[in-house]
């Protein structure tokens, strides 16, 4: 399974997932050009895209990337119903796939699972994809992870998960208070204590391999407060390779392997 970040952020958000012969992108939060200039997608044949909630950075751009993939869409049906409504998207034409969660569904040999997440929308979803030993999980966009999950994600070599705040530089900023709040909420983005507790919980398997820290805030964070804010939670000795997802360009491309 291979798999590139390229943009992760409130500016748009988009990833390529490759496996099992399937070709996936989750979400359209950049623009098509945007993205041509961080990876080769003109020459991939997209097979899905996969949308994770209704907010403009991440489905800004979907109707353009559907008209130029012809890639089937795969919708929670309430998120649908609400990128309809908000954004005015002229469905007609395209090949609509209504998902819910905790139910596992195959593109080709990449078998996917919608997760359930804590954020301010109809509905959000995160994603855990699995292909023969290799399994890669994106949990982003929530203010925490269901108890349930962090079992199933233990069994998981790659994890791309939010950790976009950090709880003293956000209550410094200039932001109004009625935001603040909202951002600090179980209901819409993890702190990077919150991602440091969450991790932690996860690596008592020890099996994760890689972990990318994602959807990272600009005013209220940087790579180095998340990474050390995240180690700090970190109990035992066992660590994962840690990078941090960008908003500007996309990281390298990654591999999970499928070996036992």
């Amino acid at each position: 399974m291979k798999y590139q970040i390229i943009a992760s952020g409130s500016k748009g958000n988009l990833i390529y997932i490759e496996a099992g012969g399937a070709k996936v992108l989750i979400d359209a939060g950049i623009s098509f050009k945007q993205a041509c200039a961080r990876f080769d997608l003109k020459n991939k044949e997209i097979d899905a895209i996969l949308v994770t909630h209704e907010h403009s950075d991440h489905i800004g751009h979907l109707a353009m990337y559907l008209k130029k993939t012809k890639a089937s869409l795969y919708v929670n049906e309430a998120t649908f119903k609400e990128i309809v409504h908000r954004h005015g998207f002229d469905y007609k034409g395209y090949d609509i796939k209504f998902i819910e969660a905790n139910k596992k569904y195959k593109i080709k040999d990449l078998v996917f699972m919608p997760l359930i997440l804590s954020h301010d929308v109809a509905n959000c979803f995160g994603y855990l994809f699995v292909y023969k030993k290799a399994s890669l999980a994106y949990l982003a966009d929530t203010g925490f992870i269901k108890t349930p999950y962090i079992t199933l994600l233990q069994n998981v070599r790659h994890l791309i998960i939010e950790s976009n705040h950090d709880i003293q530089m956000l209550n410094d900023s200039d932001r109004p208070r009625e935001l603040k709040n909202r951002i600090l909420s179980i209901y819409d983005h993890m702190s990077n204590v919150t991602c440091g507790e969450v991790l932690n919980k996860i690596l008592a398997s020890k099996k994760l391999e890689c972990v990318t820290l994602a959807h990272l805030s600009e005013e209220c964070n940087t790579p180095e407060v998340a990474i050390d804010t995240v180690l700090e939670k970190i109990e035992g000795e066992y660590l994962p390779t840690i990078k941090v997802a960008k908003q500007h360009e996309a990281l390298e491309v990654m591999e999970v392997s499928d070996d036992d």
